[in-house]
């Protein structure tokens, strides 16, 4: 820890001109004493500085969790047997950052929905990340899918089971595999890039 020796010993001085002559103190003493206090104000205003440092760090890291990865340290931490005060802190931290993840993976989601849609009856290209850590690029094409799901001619029991899929799986996007000639999932959370319309969009991929 690097202290500011010219501040402190001008903080020493403003408590000895504040006591000279009204103690019996020598000057000496005083000078002293002052600059005990003024050494201890600068090792108190350094830990609490290096606290709030701490905290801005901590919290830049949570903001850049995915809301997966969050919820598992939320469950974990609200197992424990005994939280404490600094362990209801965190989970309050914890929770925080994931209402902030899922509302920024929403967007995420729903412009690289917006984007594939936009092909229509051409081809789209999207490039992402397997479960196997794997890179694959897919050629999709929206509009035959659309010729392969029911949709409204579905049954009540296919229309729930799908409103449930994305709701519990909101990273999921059903695509038709140009090249397979199937249907496929595509986890949007890990696509890379998108080329759609002549245009590359270029994405950061968790």
């Amino acid at each position: 820890m690097t202290y500011d020796r010219t501040a402190i010993m001008k903080a020493a001085w403003v408590i000895v001109r504040r006591f000279l002559g009204r103690t019996r103190e020598t000057l000496a003493q005083i000078l002293s004493r002052a600059l005990k206090l003024a050494w201890w104000d600068a090792k108190q205003e350094a830990q609490v500085a290096k606290a709030v440092a701490t905290k801005r760090a901590e919290a830049d890291t949570l903001a850049q969790r995915s809301s997966a990865d969050l919820k598992v340290a939320i469950v974990a931490l609200e197992n424990t047997d005994t939280l404490g005060g600094a362990g209801r802190d965190r989970l309050s931290d914890l929770q925080a950052a994931l209402r902030h993840a899922e509302a920024r993976e929403a967007a995420d989601y729903a412009a690289k929905r917006k984007l594939i849609a936009s092909a229509k009856g051409r081809f789209a290209s999207i490039t992402f990340t397997k479960k196997d850590g794997t890179h694959r690029v897919m050629r999709v094409q929206p509009a035959t899918l659309r010729q392969h799901v029911k949709g409204a001619d579905a049954s009540d029991a296919g229309r729930r089971a799908a409103e449930t899929r994305a709701q519990r799986h909101p990273n999921l996007l059903p695509v038709w595999d140009a090249e397979r000639k199937a249907p496929r999932s595509v986890n949007l959370a890990t696509v890379s890039q998108i080329k759609v319309n002549g245009v590359t969009h270029e994405f950061c991929a968790r």
